[in-house]
């Protein structure tokens, strides 16, 4: 399972790195569905949840040091931003078939 939630956080980073673009020319149809399914599973989120993922994937230092910016930017305990990353991951991972 280990694995399986290192690969999500590779397609939400792909996610976050692409969102913004209007042209989104992925070499591998892969990419694309992984893109599609991180955008489904964001879109069913409230917006502030959606943006505080977007916002620790799109920084570019590990996770728990965006998780540890993030949260003392934002004024929330650290733990409320590893639950929702969690959550989302493991969603992610299911919509996907990797778990």
């Amino acid at each position: 399972m280990r694995h399986a939630l290192e690969y999500v956080n590779y397609m939400i980073r792909l996610y976050t790195r692409n969102c913004e673009k209007q042209q989104r020319n992925f070499r591998r149809e892969v990419d694309q569905r992984n893109f599609e399914t991180v955008q489904r599973v964001l879109n069913d989120l409230s917006e502030w949840d959606k943006n505080v993922i977007i916002e620790v994937y799109r920084r570019g230092d590990t996770l728990p040091d965006n998780i540890y910016w993030v949260a003392k930017e934002l004024k929330v305990e650290q733990d409320m931003i590893w639950t929702l990353v969690s959550k989302v991951t493991k969603r992610i991972a299911k919509e996907r078939g990797l778990i």
